[in-house]
């Protein structure tokens, strides 16, 4: 019999005290936005704009990741300097090939940058 996959709030609970508050204020940072929702599954937080899929958060391991759609190349993007890995060749984040383990504080702040960019070019507003 297959083993059952924690859901994702469970794996959240046994990340170590740094990658839950890198993840909550990833989370706050995303919902900071006009008209962005938040959805938790299984597998991973989601964040739309409609039907827009703007973002996941999933945990691999013991590491928070953070998919973005955004393409990574971008010369404002590279110049951050973050450890981008492409995954549009994986169906599940064909919409979010961006992905970024966030491992640090600074990590927490550039991925808040690029996240800021990615609005910027979807033209969603952050709330007043």
């Amino acid at each position: 019999m297959e083993e059952q996959r924690a859901s994702f709030e469970a794996r959240i609970a046994e990340l170590s005290d740094d990658a839950k508050l890198y993840y909550n204020q990833l989370k706050d940072y995303l919902l900071s936005f006009k008209k962005v929702k938040s959805r938790l599954s299984n597998r991973c937080d989601s964040y739309r704009v409609g039907r827009e899929l703007l973002c996941k958060m999933a945990i691999g391991g013991k590491t928070l990741k953070i998919y973005l759609a955004i393409d990574a190349n971008k010369e404002e993007v590279v110049s951050k300097k973050l450890h981008f890995r492409d995954m549009s060749s994986s169906k599940a984040y064909s919409e979010v090939p961006a992905m970024i383990p966030v491992k640090s504080e600074l990590c927490v702040k550039k991925v808040c940058e690029v996240i800021s960019l990615m609005m910027q070019e979807k033209g969603i507003a952050p709330k007043k």
